[in-house]
Parts: structure tokens; sequence; C-alpha cells
């Protein structure tokens, strides 16, 4: 790969898959066919013959084996491929892989009298290929997916300092959220009732961050997406040219969302400032047919956000705004997660050489404005949403530490130790992946609490009919009268 060019073709490839095969597969073929059409159409004309000749020497033969081996290790210890055991969330994981292997498509559970609604682009194009190969051809697979899309977030990441790639992949591998500080706090009585290890909880109202190790090992279908869109979007903030490539971004924020909606709600705000950046240029008169070009890909992507949109999961039980929890300290607690996950980490622009200072704001900024409400059991609104930003920093942060720190310094080697000690659940979360332990369930045999398929367990594990919900295609629809493949 002699320029970037190479490495964003196979990236939006990799991101747009899934989207493809739900366009081909869950809607009327002759609605889904022109979408598909339009949007490679589309791919084509910004990707293919889009004049990016921007050379990078970092892009060498070197980091890409390193960001291959370190993928196959990371996806091999946490569990990808049921080669190590998974976490429990792969319980449910492996459900919806069985679904959509032994079903029809799209999935119907008859017994439910229900269409499966749920964002399963990450899981997609493995089923769909054991259907043909076998069911015990899955956990290969998923493992090869997921290889090959982590091994593209780090080939990014390796192009964003001239040296020093290794400990740059290190820092974002291990960086973590400030665990440690809650850990501290619980030691005091008053705040053992609003804290939980690792998160805060107030009442019903959960504030985690996560790693990107405990995100990958929990939710591998959110962290591919948000991690390959944050990268793409560091580039385009760090590169010289004025102008962003608007076309680019819009795809890879579309083809984000049958992975995970919540990822693209966490990369639209970095987008948009893209486009206002760019607004004088984009109603120019020379601009014109690539407005015209990206008002048409947003209607091709439209069956997919109308899909979304038309699940039963949102409802008044599981929303709510942290100033309706009851609890007389949550300004307290909110200030004390946003400036220990988010805003602390300002601490490092100082030492940060490249011009970014309005990507760190946004990474900043907004999770601190998304954590003020609450959507779902687990307020997972907060936890996938809020991914992207911290995974930005992470990268920022890394940058500035194997750049222009100087360890042998007095404030560097505090810096180290503090960061090193602040990792150890990270660490932690490896060595659960290294030493011996039972594999749970597995995707031929995912059968667990007495349940036959995913909403079947999601009653049973959850204890609560709204978990069911949040999986199912809302009745008479307008996704279901008109789009519904039947």
């Amino acid at each position: 790969m002699k320029t970037l060019q190479s490495l964003k073709i196979v990236s939006i490839l990799y991101l747009l898959i899934p989207s493809i095969l739900f366009l081909l597969t869950w809607i009327h073929l002759w609605m889904g066919i022109p979408c598909v059409l339009f949007v490679a159409f589309y791919t084509w004309k910004t990707v293919f013959q889009h004049p990016f000749k921007q050379e990078t020497e970092h892009l060498t033969l070197q980091n890409i084996l390193l960001s291959v081996a370190l993928s196959i290790a990371i996806n091999f210890i946490l569990g990808i491929g049921e080669f190590r055991p998974q976490t429990y969330d792969f319980q449910a994981n492996n459900f919806k892989y069985y679904d959509l292997m032994t079903n029809d498509l799209p999935v119907y559970y008859a017994k439910q009298q229900t269409y499966l609604c749920y964002y399963t682009g990450y899981y997609l194009p493995s089923a769909l290929l054991a259907k043909v190969f076998g069911l015990a051809s899955c956990k290969y697979i998923s493992f090869v997916w997921s290889v090959l899309g982590l091994a593209l977030v780090f080939t990014w990441i390796t192009t964003f300092t001239v040296k020093r790639t290794f400990y740059l992949l290190l820092v974002v591998v291990l960086f973590s959220n400030t665990w440690i500080v809650v850990k501290l706090l619980m030691n005091f009585e008053f705040f053992q009732e609003y804290l939980q290890p690792y998160y805060f909880q107030l009442n019903q109202f959960k504030l985690i961050t996560q790693s990107f190790v405990k995100n990958y090992a929990w939710a591998t279908q959110h962290t591919l997406p948000a991690c390959l869109g944050g990268c793409i979007i560091i580039e385009d903030f760090r590169k010289k040219q004025t102008e962003s490539d608007l076309k680019y971004l819009l795809l890879m924020l579309l083809s984000t969302m049958f992975w995970s909606p919540l990822t693209t709600i966490g990369l639209f705000p970095f987008v948009a400032i893209c486009f206002v950046k760019n607004l004088k240029n984009l109603f120019s008169a020379s601009k014109m047919q690539d407005l015209g070009m990206m008002i048409l890909v947003v209607l091709a992507f439209f069956p997919l956000m109308l899909y979304f949109i038309s699940t039963e999961g949102v409802h008044a039980n599981n929303t709510e705004f942290i100033w309706q929890t009851g609890i007389a300290w949550w300004l307290f607690f909110y200030l004390l997660y946003a400036f220990s996950n988010f805003i602390g980490w300002g601490f490092f622009l100082k030492y940060y050489k490249n011009n970014a200072k309005l990507l760190w704001k946004i990474a900043v900024i907004f999770p601190c404005l998304i954590a003020i409400y609450r959507i779902g059991i687990y307020n997972d609104f907060n936890i996938r949403v809020s991914f992207p930003s911290f995974f930005i920093l992470s990268i920022l942060v890394g940058i500035s530490m194997v750049e222009r720190l100087t360890w042998k310094s007095v404030g560097g080697a505090i810096i180290l130790f503090i960061f090193f000690l602040n990792s150890i659940s990270n660490l932690n979360q490896i060595a659960k992946g290294i030493l011996p332990a039972k594999i749970l369930t597995t995707i031929e045999k995912p059968f667990i609490f007495k349940a036959t398929n995913m909403l079947e367990f999601q009653r049973v594990a959850y204890g609560d009919e709204s978990a069911v919900l949040e999986y199912s295609l809302k009745k008479d629809s307008v996704f279901e009268r008109y789009f519904l493949k039947k």
C-alpha cells in the first residue's frame, strides 16, 4: 500500500458488506436491488475515482504484519472464534448467529409472532457463509471476519505516528476508563450506595465507560465500526488539506448503521462538524452534483433507517434524564463521571503537536452531553454512543505519550506509572482469556436456560419483557407493511 487509498477502499468495503446483505435479504428485491446498485455506484465514484494521492511512509508492510499479528492475538485471547472463553454477552451473541443461520431471512419467530429487529451487521456475513459451509464453520468464519476488521483498525493507527508504532498500539489497547477512581471511592461509606465496581449507578441510571479491551470482549459488534469510523475521522482531521472528504465520511457513517446504530450516533457529531466546516463549498456550483449524490445515497439507506425506528425497544420504562433518578447528589456524580473519564484527558492537549484541538473538544463534550439521558435497561445508549469518542481520545492521548513526553523525566515516569496502574483492569481481562476456563455456550449449541432462540433467552436472562421488545419489530409498522420481504 503506497497510499492511504488502498486502506480507505478496504475499510469502506468491510463496513458496507453487512448493509448490502441487509438490502438484498430483508426487504423486497424490487426495492433492495436499486438501492444496492446506487450504493455501489456511489462507492465507485467516491472511493475508486477519488483523486486522493496523499502518500504516507508509515503504511509499511512491517506495520501491516504487526497489525495482523496483534489482531489475531487479541481476537484469540478475547474468545472470538470460541478458541478461548467468552464473556457472558456471547450467550446472546451465539443465539444471534444461530437464529440467522437456521432461519430464513428475514428472521421470523413463530412462537412470539414477531420479526427480528436488531442490528445484526457484525453477525450476518459469517452466518450467511455458514449456511453454505455448515454451522460448524461459523466460529472460524467469524474469527477471520473479526481479525480482518481489527487488523484494519490497527493498520490505521500505525499511520498516525512516524515512529514507535508498537508503543502507540500498546497505549490504545491498554487505555482504560478511570475505574480506579471508582474502586478507591468505594472504600468510603457515602459512595457505596452510588458506585459499583467500574461504574456509577444512580438507582436504575447507570453511567458506564468501557475501555477498548472490555468493549471488544463484551460487544465486538459495536467496537469494530466505532474504531474504524474513529480512525477515518482522525485521518480527516489530521490531513493537511483544508477540505474534508465529505462523500467518503457520509458513506462511512451510513455503513456503520447496520453494525450498530448507537455507534453511528456516536460518530455523527464528528462528521457533522466536517460538513459545517465545509458548508460554503458544499453549496457551491461545482459541488452540486456531489450534494445530489449524497442526498440520494442517504435515501438508499432509508429502508435500514426505517427498520431501526420500527423497533419495539424504545419505551417509557427504560428512558429517563439523570435528574429524574431521585438522587440529590446526581450533579456531583455526573461531574465526577464526566471529568474522570473524558475532561481530565485534556491535560494531554499541551503535548499534542498536531492541530486537532477541535477533535479533542468534540470527543470530550459530546459523551458528557450523552451521559445525561438513559435508554435501555443497562443504559447501552451511553456505553455505546460514548465509545467512539473514548476511542478517539485514546489514540490522541497515545500520540501525545509516545511522541511528546520525555519518559526519563520525573513527570514522564509518574504519568507512565499512573497509566500502567489504570490499565490493570484491561490486563486482568486479557489474563482471563489466557488462563484455563470453561466455555459457556457455542454458536452450534447456544442453548441455555432452556431457551431455543434469542427472544426466549432475553426473557429468561433479564427477567423482563422489555428485553424481548428490544429485539422485536413493531407489528403493522410501515416497514413491516411496505418494505419487509415475507
